[in-house]
């Protein structure tokens, strides 16, 4: 199951607090959805032959219907990304609203981009790659990175010896398209856990990350967390931008259809995958004159992915 689609089985457990709305944590694994969907399947399956756990599984399952059935839930992820979401709340009940408040923006500029891919073909004189490491945080920046590449002539199996490191298993999917095998995927998805991992593994290997270049190509509004943290173990950090996140909400049809359901407070649900997701949303609302529908209903409940889970749905404060 992927670290975004967690949040069409979590169990709703509403909370005294929504200041996790704004938690820089909140991120984003954008496409995979096939092999995420397929994943799940295995995973969760009630059917797989001498599983102990089918029967929990299938009480798991059952316990989520009832909590999700009938509910109306406003996806905010982009356009492209909506629909795994989107399949996994319409299979335990949930009426899913498709309102995307984001899109994915290639770079004005692609030098940056362009230079660092072409070091990634490099070694030195003891055959050494260039970069030690290539960490991705989302399968936007995976898509956009290796489409470049590949439009550029280079090829990633001849990439000269680099480790690449995967946010979660989305973004590890997403590099297995493209032939890319994920040599680090941490337990949880956020970028902490990607620097803590990064780091362990150095120290098992009995190496330090002084001296080490790493490439992280990612959103341009991305937190520097995982920047920091590297860089504080010595390690020099090449972050590139792969892409942007724009605004995507407007004042059009599909717009003022989600007004309305918010007005007539039949918004159960409000999904948010990434913390661009709640600006942009915020944002909407501001420039609708209508920021105070997130309060106005006390029934409406948010949910947000915090360490790579659905940590809680919050009723929102009055």
């Amino acid at each position: 199951m992927s670290e975004l689609e967690n949040l069409a089985t979590a169990q709703v457990a509403p909370t005294q607090s929504s200041h996790n709305l704004d938690s820089p944590k909140c991120s984003g694994d954008p496409r995979g959805r096939q092999a995420e969907l397929c994943q799940a399947e295995r995973l969760d399956s009630p059917k797989c032959s001498g599983d102990p756990r089918g029967r929990q599984s299938e009480l798991r399952q059952a316990e989520r219907q009832s909590e999700l059935q009938g509910k109306r839930i406003l996806v905010t992820r982009a356009r492209e990304q909506a629909g795994a979401l989107s399949e996994r709340l319409q299979a335990v009940g949930a009426i899913p609203v498709e309102f995307p408040v984001i899109r994915i923006v290639p770079p004005q500029n692609w030098e940056p981009l362009d230079s660092a891919l072409g070091k990634l073909f490099l070694a030195d004189a003891r055959n050494l790659p260039y970069y030690a490491w290539l960490i991705f945080t989302s399968a936007n920046g995976v898509n956009i990175f290796c489409e470049r590449l590949l439009n550029l002539g280079f090829h990633t199996q001849n990439m000269s010896g680099v480790r690449v490191a995967a946010i979660g298993p989305a973004t590890a999917a997403a590099l297995a398209r493209y032939g890319i095998t994920a040599d680090l995927v941490p337990g949880e998805y956020v970028a902490e856990s990607v620097a803590a991992a990064i780091i362990k593994d150095a120290q098992r290997l009995g190496e330090a990350l002084e001296g080490k270049r790493i490439l992280l190509p990612r959103a341009a509004e991305a937190r520097q967390v995982l920047v920091t943290e590297l860089q504080q173990a010595g390690a020099t950090v090449d972050e590139v931008a792969a892409y942007t996140t724009g605004a995507a909400a407007s004042d059009d049809e599909l717009g003022r259809e989600v007004l309305h359901f918010l007005q007539n407070s039949e918004i159960d649900i409000i999904t948010f995958t990434s913390s661009s997701t709640v600006r942009n949303f915020i944002q909407w609302l501001t420039n609708c004159d209508a920021d105070e529908l997130l309060t106005r209903n006390p029934q409406l409940k948010i949910a947000c992915i915090v360490d790579g889970l659905v940590e809680a749905i919050v009723q929102s404060e009055g």
